[in-house]
């Protein structure tokens, strides 16, 4: 990987300390209080409303406060591509090999290539959330992008058992390290 995509993934995501306290802490009890589901089914389609309306301003936040120039897509997906590559651009069925670093909105890193290795799979064709396999065909061999992934193209509701709680944006800095055409 090259020093800038070095450089790019490792500052990409990464909280400044300076900032993290109060701050956090603040957007960790609004980000609680947001996850609160009414029963009723007309209540439940008004949260949800609600609820997509402020994750917007979630992922506006944190892209201003990183500096992230990202277009935003008919379907909330915001992309910046901070490198372009060379090629073609990637389609359906390509297999992909990305280095990468994985953030919640408040700027916590949450995966990492360098901890979990190179993230490979065949685009549209695997179970990779459905943003990113929307967001790399977008991209092109060499391509370093940051990708901002609402939830319900994320883990959704329930999370990805680990790291990631339901209802949550993701924060990425990939990098497209191989491309194999299918």
């Amino acid at each position: 990987m090259s020093m800038l995509g070095m450089a790019l993934l490792f500052f990409g995501c990464h909280r400044d300390e300076k900032d993290a306290g109060e701050s956090t802490e603040k957007q960790y009890a609004e980000f609680k209080q947001k996850s609160q589901q009414p029963d009723d089914d007309e209540a439940a389609i008004d949260w949800n409303r609600v609820n997509a309306g402020r994750e917007d301003e979630d992922i506006a936040f944190f892209t201003q406060r990183y500096g992230w120039n990202v277009e935003r897509r008919g379907n909330g997906l915001r992309i910046e591509i901070l490198k372009e590559g060379r090629g073609e651009l990637i389609k359906s069925e390509d297999e992909v090999t990305l280095e990468y670093v994985t953030c919640l909105l408040t700027g916590d890193t949450v995966y990492t290539s360098k901890q979990l290795g190179p993230k490979s799979f065949r685009v549209d064709k695997s179970n990779e959330i459905s943003g990113l396999h929307e967001a790399v065909k977008s991209l092109r061999k060499g391509s370093v992008a940051h990708i901002v992934i609402p939830s319900f193209l994320a883990y959704g509701v329930a999370g990805d058992g680990e790291r990631i709680r339901g209802k949550a944006s993701l924060a990425m800095t990939v990098e497209v390290t191989d491309v194999k055409p299918k």
